[in-house]
């Protein structure tokens, strides 16, 4: 029997999975607006020794994960390909063969695929084009306390060509002519500072709350409600909650530790539209009092297919972008955070699906706990076009 997915460590499992979860918690932009991308199977790593069957296991997830999320493949699921392993009756252990993954090839039909062995922290990738192995790149992965996700990204930029794009907490340009536009453009985010809710309908009908099944619009609640408030739920609540002086409402989500480590609580903002092309600056003030919060924005093409409905124009729609600010942590008071993006859809389909909506994320995971948001800003900073003399 194959050795993957057995006794794996939990600790390090959850912190993998929740590193990955800004891949996971939506599917990949990419992915969904590739056309005819290639097969693409990750089969289950060899570990040299029993020792490394747990970290085997682990790094397969994570080159599984990373090669599902740019849209190069069309990836074959994980259970598929292990279905099929068991199915030839292959024990999958050292020694496995060329000739044996060659085999799974021929099976599956893959335009790729993807090998893998660990022999103590040394990770070695295989990649076959058809049944022909192209290429061959080897790592040491750091210890279990550091993150293996820039060994892991450089190993499949090596093999595969895959570029990962990675932003800065504050990414924004701060040259003083963009913030002088910035300052000057109209603010395209409705309900910013999270008060129509405190004026008509008792809730925030330009917010969402999404929880696996759950949709729903935040309610407004007092500063003593607010101390109630249900875990895994969010609300829109008073700023004195967070700094008795303020005035002035704000958003909160509240996870407890089970929601915090798997799905995570999200808010996003209504339909906004954009240009495609064009400059965009997010800022937003933070604050969190144990939950780690990533935000997003996600982009979206005007593409209704044979499910679409056509008086439902959401429906009509297909997320094919999507920026992230890298993740902030636990602050005391409030803290402001930001990105300039250009929201575009990728090469080769920007004619035919431009970006022409975006939606604001806000995420909240990994640690149980309050996270609250307010002041949120988008506006576009595309400088004025020069007339030419």
């Amino acid at each position: 029997m194959p050795t993957y997915d057995r006794n794996a460590s939990a600790f390090f499992f959850i912190g993998l999975l929740i590193s990955l979860a800004f891949g996971t918690h939506y599917a990949h932009a990419g992915a969904r607006a590739a056309s005819n991308p290639p097969t693409l199977a990750v089969l289950p790593f060899v570990p040299a020794t029993r020792d490394a069957k747990n970290l085997a296991q682990r790094m397969r997830f994570a080159v599984a994960k990373k090669l599902s999320r740019d849209g190069h493949y069309k990836r074959i699921d994980d259970h598929d390909v292990n279905m099929m392993i068991d199915a030839l009756q292959m024990p999958w252990t050292p020694p496995v063969t060329t000739a044996d993954i060659q085999t799974v090839i021929k099976s599956l039909a893959t335009d790729q695929t993807v090998a893998g062995f660990v022999k103590a922290r040394r990770l070695t990738l295989e990649l076959f084009i058809g049944t022909t192995l192209a290429k061959t790149v080897s790592a040491t992965i750091p210890p279990n306390n550091t993150s293996p996700r820039l060994t892991i990204e450089k190993m499949l930029t090596d093999l595969c060509h895959v570029q990962f794009h990675h932003v800065r907490s504050w990414q924004i340009d701060p040259s003083a002519a963009l913030k002088k536009i910035f300052d000057s453009r109209p603010n395209l985010v409705k309900d910013p500072d999270f008060s129509q809710a405190a004026q008509s309908g008792f809730r925030a009908a330009n917010w969402d709350v999404f929880l696996m099944k759950q949709d729903y619009h935040p309610p407004l609640l007092s500063q003593e409600a607010a101390k109630t408030l249900a875990a895994n739920h969010a609300a829109i609540v008073p700023q004195s909650v967070v700094s008795p002086r303020a005035k002035g409402y704000c958003l909160m989500l509240r996870t407890d530790l089970g929601i915090a480590q798997s799905n995570g609580l999200a808010c996003e903002s209504n339909w906004i539209p954009v240009i495609q092309a064009d400059r965009y600056r997010l800022i937003v003030q933070y604050h969190s009092n144990a939950p780690r919060i990533r935000i997003f924005i996600n982009g979206f093409a005007y593409s209704p297919d044979q499910f679409s409905n056509t008086n439902i124009l959401a429906s009509q729609r297909r997320e094919i972008y999507r920026c992230q600010v890298l993740p902030v942590t636990k602050n005391t008071g409030w803290s402001q955070t930001g990105i300039d993006f250009t929201p575009q859809s990728i090469k080769g389909m920007r004619k035919k699906y431009p970006i022409r909506w975006v939606r604001i994320d806000f995420y909240s995971y990994l640690h149980p706990g309050d996270a609250f948001f307010r002041h949120v800003q988008l506006k576009d900073i595309t400088p004025p076009a020069k007339s030419t003399p």
